[in-house]
């Protein structure tokens, strides 16, 4: 694991508490790795790595202290990573992701055949380039029109996930894990969850898991 400074370039606010955030400088990660980042207290929060304007980005929701002082005040910024494993597929997948993982996506579509849906409870504030709908209604009544795909991939909040598998389900379907945790390497054990192969750490185990794979109930 590497440990680096990142320099905040600009940010820019997606929709209500959604923003995502420019580095100067450039990483080396596969599409799925994520990174954690330092606050002034030390806590470190994970961010999956991606891109924005070909700069190296994250998408960050605010949810509390932390968050807002990286979006709000950072300007130098601790790092480590690459972290986890990244994804690989051929075929033509499907990405369902929430404005939380808008960065992500343009990993993605650097390395694979993909297609970009974006589900937001809140107005987007400007063009993202992807087919976006926003509020519950609206989404799903998207996720019972899909069109085929090879394989899909979801990041977004547990909502999404759970109502994604329910109309996915059978077919070859990926979730991008968000939990809790406190190192990114597997010592801390905080990011354990429960699958059909025993526990697993999103961390060093994912974040990425196969839907069939994973403990719905």
């Amino acid at each position: 694991m590497e440990r680096f400074c990142l320099t905040k370039k600009k940010t820019i606010r997606v929709n209500e508490n959604t923003w995502i955030v420019f580095f100067e400088e450039q990483l080396d990660f596969s599409p799925g790795q994520f990174i954690m980042l330092e606050t002034p207290k030390l806590v470190r929060k994970p961010f999956v790595l991606g891109y924005w304007e070909e700069n190296l980005a994250v998408s960050i929701q605010v949810k509390g202290k932390g968050t807002k002082w990286i979006v709000e005040e950072a300007k130098k910024i601790k790092g480590h990573g690459p972290l986890g494993n990244g994804f690989r597929r051929d075929g033509k997948g499907l990405l369902i992701i929430s404005p939380t993982c808008l960065t992500m996506a343009r990993a993605f579509e650097k390395k694979m055949n993909v297609d970009i849906l974006v589900g937001s409870k809140s107005p987007v504030l400007f063009p993202l380039g992807y087919e976006t709908v926003v509020g519950d209604e609206n989404f799903l009544k998207k996720l019972s029109d899909l069109p085929e795909y090879d394989w899909y991939l979801v990041s977004g909040s547990r909502g999404m996930e759970e109502v994604c598998w329910e109309h996915l389900k059978g077919e070859e379907v990926y979730f991008s894990l968000e939990e809790y945790m406190g190192c990114g390497i597997g010592a801390c054990k905080s990011c354990a969850v429960f699958t059909k192969n025993g526990v697993k750490h999103v961390c060093a185990d994912g974040p990425i898991f196969r839907g069939d794979e994973l403990c719905w109930s």
